[in-house]
């Protein structure tokens, strides 16, 4: 390992270990975002963040180069406009601390990943790092060995399909199949020596619903008493998950539920699940939906609508 890593390294530690001495974990979440949020500066977020802190990076492209030296969450949220995306231009993207983890973005570097400049992501101390999109495996130089997946099982949705696994990283030269088609690489993706994404992703992340990977924007419903709105999910009954609603049964009632089939001809293919509600009576209130199957726990997917009805 060159000289300047190990102090590098050193340099890390130690300020690892002050923070963690000046500055305790407290759990919390710091924003960034482009405009309007704690930060707009990931470097600058994660100078401020205390150890054990989730630092949330919401949608935007972000030109910068940055050290990760504490055991912090980075997490990419797609608030509307596409998981957050890093670019390294003219350095690189350094992960610095033990115990850190980083999921949700995409990593590229400016001129792709045939630029001679195409280490974009350095890891000189063990990260864990899923759920990231990457242009090639050469844009990750790793030093050390590190997780490139989920240490649990993540509940995701792909092509209609309500799954579990473990999940990894979409890498564009990965070449590996997907005999059960369930979206995860039946090989492993072998990034360097002691460096193994064992559950590559088929497709890029936006491909998967999962919960909390996405910011979920609360719809608004404007209704009158006595004058009924529908509300339309996408859904498929073959897998046994449901739509379950839970309203307030004082200022309306639920008329109707139904399944309206999609297009598509083939066996178990999805479509449309209806509620229509009744209002009942001017006020605020909400209606949450979760989508799941009676007799498990899991929770495929939720959905909250505000209604406000009027006279």
């Amino acid at each position: 390992m060159a000289d300047y890593k190990r102090l590098f390294i050193a340099a890390a530690l130690a300020s690892l270990a002050l923070s963690l001495f000046l500055l305790p974990g407290a759990n919390a979440e710091v924003r960034v975002c482009p405009q309007g949020c704690d930060f707009s500066s990931i470097q600058d977020s994660l100078n401020a963040a205390s150890p054990n802190e989730t630092v949330v990076v919401e949608s935007g492209t972000y030109r910068e180069n940055f050290i990760m030296g504490k055991s912090v969450s980075l997490k990419g949220l797609d608030t509307g406009s596409g998981r957050p995306l890093l670019v390294a231009d003219g350095g690189k993207i350094i992960l610095a601390a033990f115990g850190a983890s980083m999921q949700g973005f995409e990593v590229s570097v400016p001129g792709g990943s045939n630029d001679s400049r195409n280490c974009a992501l350095e890891v000189v101390l063990p990260t864990v790092i899923y759920l990231n999109d990457f242009d090639d495996s050469v844009i990750v130089c790793p030093d050390v060995p590190s997780v490139w997946n989920s240490s649990q099982g993540i509940n995701y949705q792909f092509n209609s399909r309500v799954l579990r696994s473990r999940m990894g990283n979409y890498w564009a030269n990965y070449t590996g199949e997907d005999k059960n088609a369930d979206g995860i690489g039946d090989d492993p993706m072998v990034i360097s020596e002691g460096n193994v994404d064992y559950y590559p992703l088929m497709e890029p992340v936006e491909n998967y619903r999962i919960t909390g990977e996405k910011e979920a924007k609360v719809q608004l419903i404007r209704a009158k008493v006595k004058q009924p709105f529908t509300i339309s999910m996408p859904a498929n009954p073959t897998t046994a998950y449901e739509w379950k609603p839970d309203y307030d049964y004082y200022l309306r009632e639920l008329a109707k539920t139904e399944f309206e089939k999609g297009p598509s001809e083939a066996i178990g293919a999805g479509g449309t699940s209806v509620f229509v509600f009744n209002p009942i009576r001017p006020g605020k209130t909400t209606i949450a939906f979760v989508y799941k199957r009676s007799w498990e726990n899991i929770v495929a997917d939720t959905r909250t609508y505000h209604v406000e009805i009027t006279a």
